[in-house]
Formats: structure tokens, sequence, C-alpha cells
């Protein structure tokens, strides 16, 4: 009789246990995928977005060069998380690679959460001085740049309009970030029209309308963009696209996060934002 009261005891106080625990912890499974498969694709081309917008510039932007290792980590009720391993190169240097780590999950959300980790100092090289050449050199100016259809319909686009196509890449990196999902990713494929506006503060403005090509749908999005940039930092960024054929609304962003100067640097994973050197208490 003891022994059956006691093991009534021990279940209630387990039982106890249980109730005061806030949730069942289920582990989630991480399985390797080829890196082939869509899925890595889409994860991987999130990262890149995510690093261009951080740390790109018009004499800096960012391309995956190899994806090396991707792993699925399947989260009970949170979706899929995606741990890569990849390597990038800058579009200017096509000899030099650099490793990068990083992790891209909550797709269930609007926006991607990514942690990334790279060591891009051999991939910079003098683009800090070329981007100050072309800051300075817009600054000056007494007519404001403007153009239209980059590249044009054969592929060409004009040596002196190089880096206005690459700071529209890396601006336009901030909307294909926050629209990418699991299944959907994107490319800029052109600008339809620039225009510089002459102003006396310390950045450089620009509006955009670009053209982003929505896979696999292959849809052509429309966006107006919103730019003010100057050396070292991020772009800020506003923006405003038009719907697709298969949304019925416009979207509308806030306005895009200034970063201070600094190398990428280890970051736990989980958190959102990439922060640089520096920028704390800014």
């Amino acid at each position: 009789m003891y022994s059956i009261r006691g093991l009534v005891i021990c279940v209630l106080l387990s039982l106890n246990g249980l109730s005061k625990s806030n949730n069942l912890e289920i582990p989630g499974t991480n399985t390797e995928i080829p890196v082939g498969t869509r899925a890595a694709h889409q994860a991987v081309s999130v990262a890149i977005h995510y690093l261009n917008y951080h740390h790109g510039s018009p004499y800096q932007h960012y391309q995956l060069h190899k994806l090396k290792e991707v792993h699925r980590e399947a989260t009970f009720n949170l979706g899929n998380k995606y741990h890569l391993e990849f390597e990038v190169k800058n579009e200017n240097s096509s000899n030099v690679t650099e490793i990068c780590a990083a992790y891209v999950s909550s797709y269930k959300k609007n926006i991607p959460d990514v942690s990334l980790q790279c060591d891009l100092r051999h991939l910079k090289n003098d683009s800090f001085k070329k981007d100050n050449e072309f800051y300075f050199n817009l600054r000056n100016r007494k007519d404001p740049v403007v153009g239209y259809n980059i590249p044009d319909n054969f592929g060409f686009i004009n040596p002196e309009m190089m880096p206005i196509w690459h700071l529209a890449k890396v601006s336009a990196s901030y909307i294909m970030w926050h629209k990418s999902t699991e299944t959907k990713r994107y490319n800029m494929v052109q600008i339809q029209k620039v225009n510089q506006w002459i102003r006396t503060v310390k950045f450089l403005e620009f509006t955009y309308t670009v053209l982003l090509h929505e896979i696999p749908t292959q849809e052509i999005i429309t966006c107006n963009m919103w730019v003010m940039w100057k050396p070292k930092y991020s772009p800020l960024v506003k923006y405003t696209c038009l719907p697709s054929p298969s949304e019925s609304t416009s979207e509308e962003s806030e306005l895009g996060r200034t970063e201070s100067p600094g190398f990428l640097v280890p970051v736990q994973p989980g958190s959102q934002v990439l922060e640089r050197p520096g920028s704390q208490g800014r």
C-alpha cells in the first residue's frame, strides 16, 4: 500500500513540475540539404542582400561566389532556420573571395532575421578611396545626375553610371531583404530612372525607379526609392513598391537604418541588425 502511495506522490510531483514550466521544449531537427536546392538559394540570397545593404557602397557590391554548405533546422511552430557557409566576392575584384557564415530564419514573420559573420577587409581594397572620390565629385556638380534605362536593352551600362547602378543595388537590397520569403527571392534588373538632388546637406540624395525580378513567379516589381548616402555609411532608404499581379495593395517601408563605419564583426544567432564598431550610442 505504501509503495502505491509513493508512486502516486511521484506522479503528482512530476505533473506539478510540468505545469510550472512555460513551454514544452521540443527539439528542432538539423539536416544538411544540397546547395543546389531552391531553398538553399532562397536563404543565401537573403544573406547577400543583408550584407550588401549594411556594407555595400558604389564601389563595393558583393555577390555570391560559391555556396559551400547549408543546414536546415526545423523548429517546432517557428518555421525553418538555415545555417549557411558561403564565399562572396566584390564585383570589382574577381580574384579575391572571403568566407561568410550566416543564419537566416523567421520566414513566418514579415522580415527575415539574419545573423552574419564575415571578414571583408581583403575585399574592400581601395573602395573607400573610390567612394570618397565619387562622393565629392557628385557633391561638387552643378548639374545633377539624371539617367534612364540602366542597363539598356542590350545590357550595356555606361562606365560613368556604374557607381550609380551599384548604389541602387545596395539600396534596393534593403527592399529585397525585407520582401524575401522562404519561397520568393528578388534581383534588381534595371534602373528605369534616377535623379540626383543637389542639397546643402552632407548626404548625396537620389530618387530611383527600379525594377525587381521576383523568383520563381517571374513577375517584375516596380519600386520607387528615395536614397541618401555618404561614404562609410549604409544608405537611408524609403521606398514604395507598386503591387504585383499577385498582390492587391502597394507596399511602403519605414526609413532604412543608418550604420556607422567599420567591418563586419561576429554576431550572435538570432539578432536582426548587424552592428558595426562604433555604432553604439548613435
